[in-house]
């Protein structure tokens, strides 16, 4: 389950009929939604989240932690202008944005360690994962 904000309205996402065939956790489509592709690597020390999220610097990315979630997100704004010898001025705005949360529960994940690297359009995010104690079984006896 992803969670996708689009109008400042958060939206459950659940993947499609093709992820749960391939069980990729990713849909085909993702990149016409405006959403970057994501790769997630998982093992027993740590979670980490690869975006595709190509000409941005790292300045335009931000990443916040709140009540469990983890919530990425970019913008870039360009404007381009051109003049020739007769004066015409041509001007275009490019505009591009992105966000993407993600639920990463605190008693899982040790977000305060959690590190960010930014190199080549791919944003990489790890998070150590904390030790999990076990969970205590045992028969209680009725009386």
């Amino acid at each position: 389950m992803n969670l996708v904000r689009k109008n400042n309205e958060t939206r459950t996402f659940y993947p499609g009929l093709l992820d749960e065939l391939f069980n990729t956790g990713l849909s085909v489509f993702e990149d016409r939604r405006g959403v970057p592709a994501l790769n997630v690597k998982e093992d027993d020390k740590e979670l980490v989240l690869e975006l595709k999220v190509p000409g941005l610097k790292k300045e335009d990315i931000h990443l916040d932690y709140n009540n469990g979630i983890l919530t990425i997100s970019g913008e870039r704004n360009e404007e381009k202008e051109e003049k020739d010898k007769d004066k015409y001025l041509r001007r275009e705005f490019c505009s591009y944005s992105f966000q993407r949360s993600f639920e990463l529960p605190e008693d899982r994940y040790d977000v305060g360690k959690a590190q960010a690297a930014y190199k080549d359009g791919i944003l990489e995010v790890t998070l150590p994962k904390k030790e999990q104690q076990d969970k205590v079984s045992r028969k209680i006896e009725v009386k």
